[in-house]
C-alpha cells in the first residue's frame, strides 16, 4: 500500500458512498452444494470509497472486476487492498482524519468465531499502529458459489460507491535527510493538495531544489474537506508544529476537535454493543501522549491540510 496513506483505504449525505451493505457469515452452515467464492476489495489512496465484489470463481475476475470499477469511478490509480476465498473477511477501519484502513483474515472453513473482533479486527490494529482515532467500519464477507443453481445465474455481488465521491486533501512537510547549512532548521510544508503522490514529488522537489541534498517527508495530514468550516473541523487533518523544551522541533498530525461518536454495522449478528476506549485526536491531547512532560512540549502552530500554501517554516527555540 501507499507509504502516504495506507488505504495504501470516503446518512443521507455524499460522505456515505464509502458505506455499502457487508455481508454476515452464518452460524447454521448451509447444506446445499457450494463451493468457496472470492472477495477483492480496490481502494484509491485519495479518497476513502473502497471498491468490494464477492462470490467469484478465482481470485483473478474478483480483482479484476474491483481494479476495474476503481479505475473508471476514480480516473485511474486504484490498488487492490486484499483479497481472499471464502470464509475470509476483509475489515474497515477509519482513522480521526477519515482514512480507511484495510486487512484481510483468513478462517479455516466451518471453524467457530472465536475471536473478538472487537478487539482483534485487524484492520483497525493497523491503523492503531499507524495512525491515530481509529475506530471499526465493518468489512466484507466472502460468499460461497452455490453449485445447486442455474450456471447461468451470476451469483457475484457487487459493493460499490454511490453518489459523488470525496477526494483526500494533503499536507505534508518534508525536512532534509542531511541537513546542511542551507538547509538548517527548516521545514518545507505543503498543503490543500488533492492528488497525495503528485503533492509528495512536488514537495520533496522543492526542498530538495532548496537545500542541496535528498529531503523526506516527516510528518502528512488528510482531510475530506474542501475548506475548513467549523462544523467540520473534525474532520480536518491538521499538522502541528511544536518544539520542546531542549529546542528540538517535531511536526504531528491531529484534528481540531473529537470526530462525533458513529455507530457501525455489526460485524456478526451476536456482537455485544461494544464503546471503544477513547485515542488522543486534538492538538492537545496527542502532544501530551507523544511529548513526556519533562520536555515540556509547546505549540508553535498548527496548519489545516484543506488550506492550499507552500512555504518554508523556520525552526524556533
Amino acid at each position: 500500500m501507499n507509504d502516504i496513506a495506507a488505504t495504501p483505504p470516503q446518512g443521507s449525505s455524499e460522505r456515505d458512498s464509502r458505506f455499502r451493505p457487508y455481508s454476515e457469515p452464518s452460524y447454521q452452515y448451509d447444506v446445499r452444494p457450494s463451493k468457496p467464492g472470492f472477495l477483492a476489495v480496490a481502494y484509491h489512496v485519495d479518497t476513502g470509497s473502497t471498491w468490494a465484489s464477492v462470490a467469484h470463481k478465482n481470485s483473478d475476475d474478483a480483482k479484476k472486476r474491483v481494479l476495474a470499477a476503481c479505475n473508471a469511478g476514480t480516473g485511474g490509480g486504484c490498488y487492490i487492498a486484499a483479497a481472499v476465498p471464502s470464509p475470509g473477511t476483509i475489515f474497515l477501519a477509519e482513522d480521526a482524519m477519515g482514512q480507511t484502513w484495510i486487512k484481510e483474515e483468513m478462517r479455516e472453513y466451518g471453524a467457530p468465531y472465536t475471536y473478538d473482533y472487537r478487539i482483534t479486527d485487524p484492520a483497525r490494529i493497523d491503523c492503531q499502529v499507524k495512525s491515530f482515532g481509529c475506530s471499526r467500519m465493518g468489512g466484507y464477507s466472502s460468499d460461497y458459489i452455490y453449485l445447486d443453481l442455474d450456471p447461468s445465474i451470476d451469483q457475484v455481488k457487487d459493493y460499490f460507491p454511490k453518489g459523488k465521491l470525496h477526494w483526500n486533501r494533503w499536507a505534508m512537510v518534508a525536512r532534509p535527510t542531511t541537513p546542511t547549512t542551507a538547509a538548517h532548521n527548516k521545514s518545507w510544508l505543503i498543503s490543500g493538495k488533492e492528488n497525495s503522490a503528485a503533492t509528495r514529488k512536488e514537495i520533496l522537489d522543492r526542498c530538495q531544489a532548496d537545500s542541496g541534498v535528498p529531503c523526506e517527508i516527516s510528518a502528512y495530514a488528510v482531510s475530506d474537506n474542501e475548506v475548513l468550516t467549523n462544523d467540520t473541523g473534525s474532520e480536518n487533518g491538521l499538522l502541528v508544529h511544536f518544539v520542546n523544551v531542549r529546542g528540538q522541533n517535531r511536526w504531528i498530525s491531529a484534528v481540531a476537535t473529537k470526530p462525533k461518536k458513529k455507530k457501525y454495522k455489526k460485524m456478526f449478528r451476536d456482537d455485544p454493543d461494544f464503546v471503544e476506549a477513547p485515542d488522543p485526536v486534538t492538538v492537545q491531547e496527542r502532544i501530551d501522549r507523544l511529548c513526556p512532560k519533562s520536555l515540556q512540549c509547546r505549540v508553535i502552530a498548527t496548519y489545516d491540510a484543506a488550506t492550499p500554501r507552500m512555504q518554508v517554516v523556520e525552526d524556533v527555540k
